[in-house]
């Protein structure tokens, strides 16, 4: 093939000027629609390579020329998150943020519960219990009370069961403790278990109250209505039974 130098010159500076162009093309203009893209594919430019390879060229006086060969590849960019990934990033944010703040929450119910109930909770999963037994304090007696006016021993129990496990128990403590299935040992108990007492010389149980950790339960006392006491006291030591869960 026979062309001339000026012409040569000309094909040349195109190549190069081609080249550039598009490594140029691969960055257009900032438009509105590319400010917020919703596309999460990651943007690609183009790469202008030289290749080993040569175009031979004759010109019009029969001279040899070698133009350089260049390969065309598109690549990722590397370097900045996606929109798509900043959106994943803020979200993970938000959430550690609300999940700080529900257990901030917990956390200060949990000392406001353990002041008024007299014992140390640490376990955010029986709040549920804390919250029902120190909402029923205060409740004043009465025998086969079953309300937020006025309960008794067995009543309460029912409730708590109710309320907190959606558990039916028996309507009588003797019952309740007469169809436990699972006794338990005072060493043993664990917060929401069951105790049992014998209570003014009575051979058979006629007291039952929920056990709330660190030695205590709640229950309907004749005369103070809904209060916590402490197992180790002298009279609910005596009078102690059994416990269930």
């Amino acid at each position: 093939m026979f062309i001339d130098k000026k012409l040569l010159k000309i094909s040349s500076f195109l190549i190069l000027f081609s080249a550039s162009y598009l490594s140029l093309a691969a960055y257009p203009p900032p438009t509105d629609k590319d400010k917020t893209p919703s596309n999460p594919i990651a943007p690609k430019k183009v790469k202008i390579e030289q290749t080993s390879h040569n175009i031979q060229v004759t010109t019009a006086n029969g001279d040899a020329v070698a133009l350089p060969k260049v390969k065309k590849t598109l690549v990722e960019q590397r370097g900045e998150l996606s929109p798509v990934r900043d959106l994943y990033a803020d979200a993970d944010l938000s959430n550690s943020l609300a999940s700080l703040h529900e257990r901030l929450i917990e956390k200060k119910e949990m000392e406001e519960l353990s002041g008024r109930l007299g014992i140390t909770i640490t376990d955010a999963a029986l709040l549920p219990l804390y919250r029902e037994v120190t909402d029923w304090l205060g409740t004043r007696y009465r025998r086969g009370g079953m309300s937020r006016k006025a309960v008794d021993c067995s009543g309460f129990t029912n409730l708590i069961y109710k309320n907190v496990y959606d558990i039916q128990l028996d309507r009588v403590s003797t019952v309740i403790a007469k169809n436990i299935k699972h006794p338990v040992t005072k060493e043993d108990l664990e917060p929401g278990d069951m105790v049992f007492f014998s209570t003014f010389n009575k051979k058979y149980i006629n007291h039952v109250g929920v056990y709330i950790g660190e030695g205590k339960f709640v229950h309907a006392s004749i005369k103070k209505g809904v209060i916590v006491s402490t197992l180790a006291e002298g009279y609910y030591s005596k009078a102690w039974r059994k416990g269930g869960r």
